[in-house]
């Protein structure tokens, strides 16, 4: 009965050992126990390794943000210029017409020109009808008042001749008269004193022109007038003094009133 058991106990061990051998069997064997120390000293640095083989490139990188405006940069010398002149190209085509400009200011005036050569004679021209010379003496006259204060309504007799060419003046009557046909010049110049003077200068009995002077106390005043005239044979010209209310027509030894005229051209 003691060794039945004992054989149970050994069969019972057997079967314990061999469940433990097939477990212990398919468990994961544990790491190994690697127990660590302290660091050893620095080792001697080693020889650089062979350099490796390039790698292939990488991929663009994205655009940057733009950077700041860098500073002006120093001029540079002016390059040589040693460079020999080109063949001359091709007239262009005729640009327009620009506008015109303002004017300038008038230069200085040049020098004279050299005389140029004398022109040809020109062609003669048409015979003109001459006008008949005048024959004997000048038409022409002057006579002089000697004495004051002459009558009002009648020609004044100026009766001292100082020239009378073709003796038209009449000394007497105080009347010039025409035998030429042509332009006159007549003049007169009176003195005035001890009352106003008008005098009027009469052609054919009819007054051409008026001159009136007017009087001033203690003073010997003067007056004169003139006119052209045209006249034809037997008119007649003369001067008087139209109203006694300016009478004072002054004349003496040695203050002298006078009239006068003469043909400018003859017609």
């Amino acid at each position: 009965m003691l060794e039945f058991k004992k054989k149970n106990i050994d069969a019972c061990k057997h079967l314990l050992a061999l469940s433990f051998t097939q477990a212990w069997a398919m468990a994961p064997l544990p790491a190994p126990l690697i127990l660590t120390g302290d660091p050893g000293p620095t080792g001697i640095p080693g020889k650089d390794g062979l350099p490796g083989e390039r790698g292939e490139p990488g991929p663009r990188g994205s655009m940057g943000p733009i950077g700041a405006k860098g500073d002006t940069g120093h001029k540079g010398l002016p390059g040589p210029a040693d460079g020999s002149t080109g063949e001359v190209g091709p007239q262009g085509p005729k640009g327009i017409p620009g506008m015109d400009g303002s004017a300038g200011p008038i230069g200085m005036l040049g020098p004279p020109g050299p005389k140029g050569d004398s022109g040809s004679p020109g062609l003669p021209g048409t015979a003109g009808e001459g006008m008949p010379g005048i024959t004997g003496k000048y038409a022409a006259f002057t006579a002089v008042l000697t004495s004051p204060f002459p009558p009002v309504g009648i020609p004044i007799v100026l009766d001292k001749l100082l020239y009378n060419g073709r003796q038209n003046y009449n000394p007497d009557t105080g009347i010039f008269t025409c035998d030429i046909p042509g332009i006159y010049y007549f003049a007169y110049h009176i003195h005035c004193k001890g009352a106003n003077v008008w005098v009027a200068l009469m052609r054919n009995n009819e007054p051409v022109m008026y001159t009136y002077d007017e009087y001033k106390k203690g003073f010997l005043d003067q007056a004169s007038g003139s006119a052209v005239l045209p006249l034809q044979p037997g008119d007649t010209v003369y001067i008087q003094l139209p109203s006694d209310q300016a009478s004072g027509l002054y004349a003496g030894q040695y203050v002298h009133s006078s009239f006068s005229g003469y043909l400018l051209y003859p017609m």
